[in-house]
């Protein structure tokens, strides 16, 4: 065993002469002899009375493993106790203000300051206190969580609680709203708490909803709010071509190699926009798909391009995409809405126009995806189609934008320019289509005109040789 575990083991239990002698056992074998005589005056009796036993080497060996083992246990119960001790904190932390704040509970503040500070003591004794990086690096990272309805982003808080330490100097959490089990997702999210690692490694909180911390919080820089939109905008990035990957595999049974497959001519455009941070994230998406691990960003088999997740996803918390789940549509017939889902998050929830029974009920995928349907702009499918399944139904623009909302078409989803053009470009070819009723909320989801996901549109994505009879 290299005797990098003893060194821990002793660092953290200078009172086990057993371990000093273990290790000054370890440093003579490596010849150092000068580090093993000092190893063995720590132990003390224990080296005089071992030196004379005649045992054999591999119950040290034994020995030597068992005791570790046990370091490391210890070590792990008092990681959970540190958890559990955060997430209390946390539960009180979501109901009261800052310390700073008008009104604040002076009590809870000195109960959650003297609460960290036994803890960091606890980790000096082991020679493992939280202090900030000597060579000045700093970081700043974004996460969201659901704050309304009952929900107070409890668990977004303790993963940046938790997470928050030398090497993260900044942690901010967005807000999302929550509407029944949705969770919506806006490119402008109100930031509602910062935390914060100081130059000595003390964790503060700040928050910045009036309403939660019952006082008049500071205003969030322009810095952190251009951050933050950034960020967003680059979540959706990822989310589009994580999916797009995925429906490439399933579509060709093979991986793709680069973006540039994936942004073809018709009718191989699984892509109908890229984003010039698609080149840099690529690799690494690539590499969560072929790990199957959608929560770590590894990139060992991701070919020769492979980038390390943290040049990528360093912005967000835990260094991986926050949108992990593939894009999903979802009609609903009854509130005339369409939604681009990640697992429980909408990312967009459009106004549509329907048919009402003639819209067919059921599970679909996009198939063809076309640029100026049947070669035109202003015509009754307007500018993008999106086919679904092997059908006459689809999900396209109109020339009677008057009609969204109402049932008006012989079975197709209708959609408004801008609205049917950002979709076309979030959803990769092969998203799956769920149409039914009563399934989403009324409240809209689209970003304003500046906030719209849009990029590159891939060339040559008409088709000329087709002309197209959807149920309009």
């Amino acid at each position: 065993m290299q005797n990098t575990h003893l060194r821990t083991y002793v660092k953290k239990h200078p009172d086990n002469k057993m371990a000093w002698y273990l290790l000054g056992k370890e440093y003579l074998n490596e010849g150092q002899e000068a580090k093993a005589n000092y190893c063995f005056q720590q132990a003390g009796e224990v080296y005089e009375a071992f030196e004379r036993s005649k045992a054999p080497a591999d119950i040290w060996v034994d020995y030597q493993n068992k005791l570790v083992e046990m370091g490391e246990q210890k070590e792990k119960k008092q990681r959970v106790r540190k958890l559990w001790l955060t997430l209390v904190m946390l539960l009180v932390l979501a109901l009261v203000p800052p310390a700073d704040a008008p009104g604040f509970s002076r009590d809870t503040a000195t109960a959650l300051t003297d609460a960290l500070a036994a803890t960091d003591d606890q980790e000096e004794q082991a020679g493992e206190a939280s202090v900030a990086d000597p060579e000045g690096n700093d970081s700043s990272v974004f996460t969201a969580g659901t704050f309304g309805g009952g929900s107070q982003g409890e668990t977004a808080l303790a993963a940046a609680w938790a997470s928050a330490g030398s090497n993260v100097q900044t942690s901010a959490v967005l807000g999302m709203q929550v509407s029944d089990q949705w969770s919506l997702w806006k490119r402008n999210m109100p930031v509602k708490y910062i935390i914060q690692t100081n130059n000595k490694g003390r964790l503060t909180a700040q928050s910045y909803d009036a309403k939660q911390c019952d006082c008049e919080p500071p205003e969030v820089s322009t810095e952190v709010k251009q951050l933050a939109a950034a960020w967003s905008a680059k979540q959706e990035v990822a989310a589009s071509l994580s999916s797009a990957i995925g429906t490439y595999r399933k579509k060709n049974g093979s991986w793709p190699k680069n973006v540039n497959q994936l942004a073809q001519p018709f009718p191989n455009n699984v892509l109908g926009e890229t984003s010039p941070g698609m080149s840099q994230m690529f690799p690494v998406l690539l590499a969560m798909h072929q790990q199957g691990k959608e929560t770590e960003a590894q990139t060992g088999s991701a070919g020769e391009n492979a980038i390390d997740s943290a040049d990528v996803f360093g912005d967000t918390l835990g260094g991986e995409p926050f949108l992990k789940e593939p894009l999903e549509i979802v009609v609903d017939k009854k509130n005339h809405r369409l939604a681009l889902l990640s697992g429980n998050t909408i990312i967009r929830n459009y106004e549509v126009g329907l048919g009402g029974d003639r819209t067919p009920e059921g599970i679909f995928v996009i198939s063809d995806k076309v640029v100026n349907p049947n070669g035109r702009s202003n015509g009754e499918f307007g500018t993008r189609g999106m086919q679904l399944s092997d059908t006459n139904y689809a999900i396209h623009g109109t020339n009677e934008p008057d009609s969204i909302g109402l049932d008006e078409s012989l079975g197709c989803v209708r959609m408004n320019k801008a609205d049917v053009e950002e979709l076309f470009a979030l959803a990769p070819q092969g998203t799956p289509v769920r149409i039914g009723t009563d399934l989403l909320p009324d409240t809209l989801v689209i970003p304003e005109a500046k906030d719209r996901y849009k990029y590159t549109l891939v060339p040559k994505q008409n088709n000329p040789n087709k002309t197209y009879h959807w149920l309009n």
